[in-house]
């Protein structure tokens, strides 16, 4: 799978998933524009840009910097639940800041580009929190969604569709689906990519927040490599994923499928 004289944009381009997708790209020829709020190690990237996905003035200031004809967009920058990250954070920065970067940038991709968003195996649930999906979509402002957190109680801890963290990743994933027509007059697809765990430096706060369920569950399945799931990001910005679009496609060792089977009773 070529590259080669693509330019991919990767935010969270750092450290973990995101560090993992720009060497992968690099080694098949791509130019890497990575974004975040630390630094990459020398020549981890092409260009680096200072980015802090929860503040739209700084998204604002990005998207002013990137150059045009840009081949694909890896949203890779993301929080885990924890004491450092509020419900309120974890919402504006997995989800709000995600959807403003990209409706931002779109003007600024090629013609076939691709959109690639990295949500989450704990956003599986969906379908059973449609009343607070829909609620959450029409905000109209990310100062709106302090309250949002209030009325419906969210918070940091657990798997339920009131948890942070899930919750953002369904967002992400119902979002992704319902703009991946969008921008198809421009040929732009929209993927999603839903790991389960992945060893990465914030694995140790998941596994605090999700609860025993979830170690045990990662004691059956193990976890991801970064690089595991660079794999399959990149088939899906390629050329070779040209009729992928509006997937959500679990990398995740069959963690989920077997959660599911498991709670069926199958």
């Amino acid at each position: 799978m070529s590259l080669s004289g693509k330019t991919i944009v990767v935010t969270g381009v750092s450290s973990g998933i995101g560090a993992a997708c720009a060497a992968l790209l690099k080694s098949r020829g791509a130019r890497v524009i990575g974004l975040d709020i630390n630094q990459p190690g020398h020549g981890d990237v092409d260009q680096f840009l200072a980015y802090n996905q929860g503040d739209s003035a700084s998204i604002d200031q990005v998207i002013a910097q990137l150059p045009n004809e840009i081949s694909g967009v890896l949203n890779i920058a993301g929080v885990a639940p924890s004491v450092r990250f509020s419900p309120v954070d974890v919402l504006n920065i997995n989800f709000w800041g995600v959807r403003y970067f990209t409706e931002s940038i779109i003007h600024k991709l090629a013609e076939g580009a691709g959109i690639v968003n990295m949500t989450s195996g704990t956003g599986a649930g969906w379908p059973s929190n449609l009343a607070n999906i829909g609620k959450f979509l029409a905000l109209n402002s990310a100062d709106q969604i302090d309250d949002f957190v209030a009325e419906e109680e969210i918070s940091n801890e657990g798997l339920e569709n009131t948890s942070a963290y899930p919750f953002s990743k369904q967002l992400l994933s119902v979002w992704t689906m319902k703009v991946s027509s969008r921008w198809i007059h421009k040929g732009i697809r929209v993927n999603a990519v839903a790991p389960a765990a992945v060893d990465t430096p914030i694995l140790g706060d998941f596994m605090t927040s999700f609860g025993s369920e979830s170690a045990s569950r990662m004691k059956k399945f193990g976890s991801a490599t970064p690089e595991n799931i660079a794999l399959a990001t990149l088939f899906l910005i390629s050329d070779d994923a040209v009729w992928v679009n509006g997937a959500v496609l679990p990398v995740d060792g069959g963690a989920v499928a077997g959660g599911t089977i498991a709670k069926l009773g199958l």
